[in-house]
């Protein structure tokens, strides 16, 4: 009888079965179940190969009996290399030989499958009564079983050091993605301060300025802009520290710097921010909407000598979190995208969030703009 062969259904380190090798069965949950099957496939493919080659020496074809014998030898043979290597991974064996280097990775990958080879042959035998025993003895037998073993080690041994190696270029690669967003991180967050420093000497100067003629004049007020440029500064600063705020956070930072601009603006200035108490947590990066809310005032509310109102207001919509910036004031252009601060927005959502989030900018009904910032939730 032609030597029968098959292969593991393998429980290595990585959870690798070596017909994942074929792209269809990659789609399947792992589990055990899934392994015991795919082993039985894979060792039906062995038994069907070494099948033909037998008819291609003997030049006839096998009977239906003779050919499910092949099959089951087969699944014999890999069902017991199966098992080796899952008590070998459950031993901590495979680890120590991965960690150990080259030759005994070698010996471990070739050793198993020659171990279940033999012993899936003496359980075949004992089962089809095939002289197992004899095996020794008998050249053809013992030719059959060897070179079974040594096509199976082979081929055994092959898939998994390519699997081990394409394994770690996979970890090469993912450790220069995570490198490569950690650079991106810091320098978005770069940005952001930089951005930030462009801000606050400017308004701090001009709040400041303010707050110092109304000192003898309306003291109460200068008060009022004192307070409210503290609580902008506070929370200006902790934004910057962080790669993360809240939407709670960032509303108490644009009413604190609306405040502000409302003691400077007087009546030419009137604001609301509408946030729901559920979406207060939701977390988002700092200082995204600092720059819609600071290009509505310089855009559309300075330019109207009677001024407008300014209305901030976050909804959730299915599997997003939409904030809006709706202000009555001048207007866009039709065929604006808002300046540098809004093209500067879109750059860093784009780099945070991909496709997942957007910068839409349109007409307010009652006259001005609304910019809707879409972020995923």
């Amino acid at each position: 009888m032609a030597p029968m062969a098959s292969n593991p259904g393998c429980a290595t380190g990585d959870k690798f079965h070596p017909l994942e090798l074929i792209p269809f069965f990659r789609r399947f949950p792992r589990s055990v179940a899934r392994d015991v099957l795919y082993t039985f496939i894979w060792s039906c493919g062995f038994g069907t190969v070494f099948c033909l080659i037998g008819i291609g020496f003997s030049g006839q074809w096998p009977s239906l009996r003779a050919y499910g014998i092949y099959l089951a030898i087969s699944s014999f043979i890999g069902y017991a290399i199966h098992a080796g290597f899952y008590v070998g991974t459950w031993i901590g064996l495979e680890g120590w030989a991965r960690a150990s280097g080259y030759v005994p990775k070698v010996v471990y990958y070739t050793g198993v499958p020659l171990l279940g080879t033999v012993v899936g042959f003496w359980a075949a035998s004992q089962v089809f009564d095939l002289g197992f025993d004899h095996w020794l003895t008998e050249p053809g037998w013992f030719t059959s079983i060897a070179t079974t073993s040594v096509v199976i080690s082979g081929i055994l041994a092959t898939i998994f050091f390519w699997r081990e190696r394409e394994a770690r270029a996979q970890a090469r690669y993912e450790h220069e993605r995570v490198r490569a967003e950690r650079i991106e991180r810091e320098a978005a967050l770069a940005n952001l301060r930089a951005l930030q420093a462009q801000i606050e000497p400017h308004f701090l100067f001009n709040t400041l300025a303010n707050a110092t003629s109304l000192v003898d004049s309306d003291t109460p007020k200068a008060k009022r802009m004192l307070e409210s440029f503290i609580r902008f500064l506070r929370a200006s600063l902790a934004a910057t520290r962080a790669e993360n705020t809240t939407l709670g956070a960032e509303a108490e930072l644009i009413a604190a710097y609306l405040d502000v601009l409302q003691v400077r603006m007087g009546a030419r200035l009137r604001y609301r921010v509408e946030v729901a108490e559920e979406l207060r947590g939701f977390t988002l990066a700092p200082m995204l909407l600092q720059p819609v809310v600071e290009n509505a005032i310089r855009h559309g509310l300075e330019p109207k000598v009677e001024g407008g109102e300014i209305v901030v207001r976050a909804r959730r919509e299915g599997d997003a979190v939409v904030v809006e910036v709706r202000d009555t004031g001048a207007g866009f252009a039709a065929t604006t995208r808002g300046g540098v601060g809004l093209a500067n927005l879109r750059d860093r959502l784009s780099g945070l969030h991909g496709e997942r989030a957007a910068l839409a900018i349109g007409e307010n009904p009652g006259g001005g703009t609304v910019v809707a910032v879409r972020f995923p939730a």
